[in-house]
């Protein structure tokens, strides 16, 4: 949410810009040699997380300097006409700056403490004039005051509202709000965006213009994915985190010819976790923040405490610990809630669950042109799941490894990623004992290594900037089912638990180029070209009905695809920017989608039917979007931002479950095109003592599950024509979310309320339950006071009105809480 966090975290100096545009007469040997030492310490300065598009070269220096706080002196006619190059990535600030000068040729000099000036080299400078040294003072540019991410809706960064793509971000002033009970609410807010809520488990499953589960969306932290997938009585594709660990989240609603794009059909989700750059105040060694909350209606506690530390100018340390214990909470009850079965009783049964997580961060600086970052992320989370007496207990763990390097030298020709990672996410269930059949010890896991490599080069084509970015990436899942009964007997040959998740391995790699040129003035054009491949192979169990055995059956699928993709950029003034673009993805079979074989639990017979024919999902989105940013739109140091975009995307090939009675449960390609067609909206306006913003998503879908079943498996082969996939979740038709503030005593104090609407949307449900969701119109409070320059209490209201509803995809049979009361002290050092 926004509010005076930061703010009130700083003096009230540091609201004032760090770049300056001023004229810069000459700059003398003597001054550049006094502040060699200052332009050292700058250079070994730990690597930062930088996503600055390429814009007005003006416009990105505030933006570098605002997010560094280096100050930034240029003469208005030397930068008047260039544009910046693209900088993303981690790096240290003086290898972002030097890639951001890359188009335009010019450099940058040291001129005191933290100040830099911007040159041209080719000019030549002063050393015996007596006008050496000299610099008119500067003009100062106030920022607008507003939430520690940026001036943006919630938080979010200038870059988002500045980025020609359909784009958003989630601050850390959101995901530690005491609001967030469960992950899934990270991203109620965001446009375009739901989750397919289960609240009795802590991971969230994304769904992004109706495309979830399977790794449809790529989701995944710091570039490594998330992509456990396990079938069950509804979605499959959970990530499990705890939203206190990270300082940010990027969501991307189309696939990019760029890494973390492989294997995607309908965008991506990065979270990104907290560095030394995030918790170490300037000028200082070490920080850290501790955050503390608690609250009514089930929300015992949620706690994280970190701390880095500056080892020298080359090493810095990450280290921190988050808690959270939730118990049942009461549904709304104001008004009723049809479950599958009738009323939902209240509280929601276990819904409670405990979770720990932790983070270790190394980053490496040793010089200004390289950066090695080494890092860990788990967690670990102890729920239960089931209704009536049937309650399964449930401990899952997922661990998160990095290496991730970066080499920037003075050269236009290297900005160098690499990154190695694994991922391992473990559950391990027990199910008590049914009335047919025992208890057994089920575990699940999935396993997946990857890399990834890309360069991007700046250069200069007929007068004008070109950058290129290029690079592979691949990685590998690898699922493993296990499960013990307590009577041998039950299950001898392992068929109830391994067709949920088959033993196998998908292996994706993909290699792609993008060119960004700037063809004219205003006009800009990106192309970009990506080739996905895969290969799957996973074991299936075959019911023999003759020897009432199953026989394990080795099941392979592969294929490859060309990716295009264009974007066409037009700037009609400074503070607009208007694309048109088109892109296609490539989603490859999951294993549990290709493998799915066995029978369900407690019967016998074939009850799933592999299907090695399936074929990828394919994906065409076309866009038009508008940018708008503006900065003392109506008062002196407000701002305004806003973001519109226009989306029509196509699906062949959708695969969901489909059901005869027959032949009984296999994963089908449907026959028809699936359209998604919407509109999205997110605007913020800033004045300092008075914030207002909101998100708007209107979504037109329509999945076709229409489907001719051919040929699946030798000695089972058949034709049939069907209608119908379970598991099929549609998102609202619209949904907005509108809040508005005021901050009072000097900005020590904000209040502000929140009203979320939707209208109705469809579970695909438990079970195999399809069910309409009810629209609902939800009122929130929420406000912060500032104890001090680094503590702050939060506060809030959730669900004034106590209104009984489910989710945007929730499951009918458990309402989302019912009026919560929660409070935080956020403490910074």
């Amino acid at each position: 949410m926004t509010d005076s966090k930061t703010t009130n975290h700083r003096s009230a100096g540091a609201r004032v810009s760090h770049l300056a545009l001023c004229a810069v007469l000459s700059l003398g040997g003597t001054c550049l040699g006094a502040t060699a030492p200052a332009l050292a310490q700058a250079s070994r300065e730990a690597a930062q997380d930088f996503a600055i598009p390429a814009q007005p070269l003006a416009a990105a220096l505030l933006e570098f300097s605002d997010r560094t706080g280096l100050q930034v002196f240029a003469d208005q006619r030397l930068v008047r006409g260039h544009r910046s190059a693209r900088v993303e990535g981690e790096m240290p600030p003086l290898a972002a700056l030097t890639r951001l000068l890359a188009p335009s040729g010019l450099s940058y000099r040291a001129t005191g403490d933290r100040v830099l000036a911007i040159i041209d080299p080719r000019l030549g400078l002063p050393g015996d004039s007596a006008e050496a040294g000299m610099m008119l003072p500067p003009i100062q540019v106030t920022v607008p005051r507003g939430g520690s991410g940026g001036r943006g809706f919630q938080g979010a960064s200038d870059s988002i509202y500045e980025t020609a793509a359909s784009v958003s971000e989630i601050s850390r002033d959101t995901m530690t709000s005491a609001r967030v009970r469960h992950a899934n609410d990270l991203l109620d807010d965001v446009a375009g965006v739901y989750t397919a809520d289960n609240p009795q488990d802590p991971g969230v499953n994304i769904n992004l213009r109706g495309l979830q589960d399977q790794s449809r969306i790529a989701t995944s932290i710091d570039g490594v994915r998330q992509n456990f997938q396990l079938s069950g009585h509804g979605s499959t594709g959970y990530v499990y985190l705890d939203p206190a660990m990270f300082r940010a989240a990027h969501v991307d609603k189309t696939v990019t010819a760029g890494p973390g794009g492989a294997a995607s059909l309908g965008g991506q989700v990065d979270f990104r976790t907290l560095g030394a750059a995030d918790l170490i105040p300037e000028g200082a060694r070490q920080g850290g923040q501790v955050i503390a909350s608690t609250g009514s209606n089930g929300y015992d506690f949620a706690g994280s405490a970190f701390w880095a530390r500056r080892l020298s100018e080359q090493v810095a340390v990450t280290a921190g610990i988050s808690r959270r214990k939730l118990g049942d909470y009461d549904i709304g009850h104001r008004g009723d809630i049809d479950g599958y079965f009738g009323p939902v009783s209240e509280p929601a049964d276990y819904t409670s669950s405990e979770t720990l997580s932790g983070l270790a961060k190394v980053e490496l600086t040793p010089d200004d042109d390289q950066s090695l970052t080494l890092s860990w992320l788990g967690f670990s989370g102890d729920y239960s799941t089931g209704t009536g007496q049937y309650i399964d207990t449930n401990k899952t763990t997922n661990h998160t490894l990095r290496v991730g390097y970066r080499y920037n030298p003075a050269s236009p020709m290297l900005n160098l990623n690499a990154d190695l990672w694994a991922n391992r996410t473990h559950v391990d269930q027990y199910r008590p004992p049914r009335t047919s059949y025992g208890a057994f010890d089920v575990g699940y896991e999935m396993m997946s290594y990857g890399l990834s490599l890309d360069n991007t080069s700046a250069l200069m084509l007929a007068g004008r900037p070109l950058s290129l970015r290029y690079g592979i990436e691949a990685f590998q899942d690898n699922t493993e089912t296990t499960s013990t009964g307590s009577d041998p007997t039950d299950d001898p040959q392992g068929a109830w638990y391994a067709g949920t998740m088959p033993r196998g391995t998908r292996e994706v790699a993909s290699a792609f180029a993008m060119a960004d040129y700037r063809i004219a003035d205003r006009f800009g054009l990106q192309m970009g070209l990506r080739r996905d491949s895969y290969d799957l192979s996973g074991t299936a169990l075959i019911y023999d009905e003759s020897t009432q055995h199953y026989d394990e059956e080795q099941i392979h699928s592969s294929g490859a695809r060309w990716l295009p993709s264009a974007r066409l950029t037009f700037e009609p003034g400074p503070n607009l920017d208007l694309w048109l673009s088109y892109s296609e993805g490539y989603r490859p079979p999951a294993i549990m989608e290709v493998a799915a074989s066995g029978t369900h639990i407690g019967s016998g017979g074939q009850f799933y039917i592999p299907n090695p024919d399936l074929r990828p999902e394919t994906s065409r989105t076309w866009e038009i979007g508008t940018n708008y940013t503006r900065d003392d739109a109506l008062l002196p140091g407000d701002s305004l931002r806003l973001k519109a975009v226009v989306f029509s995307r196509e699906v062949e090939d959708y695969v969901s479950l489909w059901y005869n009675s027959d032949f009984r449960y296999t994963n089908m390609n449907s026959n028809g095109t699936s359209t998604f067609d919407g509109i999205e909206l997110e605007a913020a306006y800033d004045s300092g003592g008075f914030f207002i913003g909101g998100t708007y998503s209107w979504m037109d879908a329509d999945i076709d599950t229409s489907y001719t079943m051919t040929q699946v498996i030798a000695g089972m082969e058949f034709t049939y024509d069907a209608e119908g996939g379970l598991f099929v979740y549609m998102p609202p038709e619209q949904k907005a979310t509108l809040e508005a503030g005021l901050r009072l005593l000097r900005d020590r104090l904000t209040l502000g309320a929140r009203a979320t609407w939707a209208s109705d949307s469809v579970y695909g449900g438990a079970a195999g339950y399809q069910s309409d969701v009810s629209g609902f119109t939800v009122y929130d409070l929420f406000g912060s006071y500032a104890l001090s320059d680094s503590a702050m209490v939060n506060f809030g209201v959730e669900n004034v009105t106590d209104l009984a509803y489910a989710d945007v995809l929730g499951n009918p049979n458990y309402g989302a809480p019912g009026r919560t009361f929660t409070i935080s002290l956020d403490t910074r050092f």
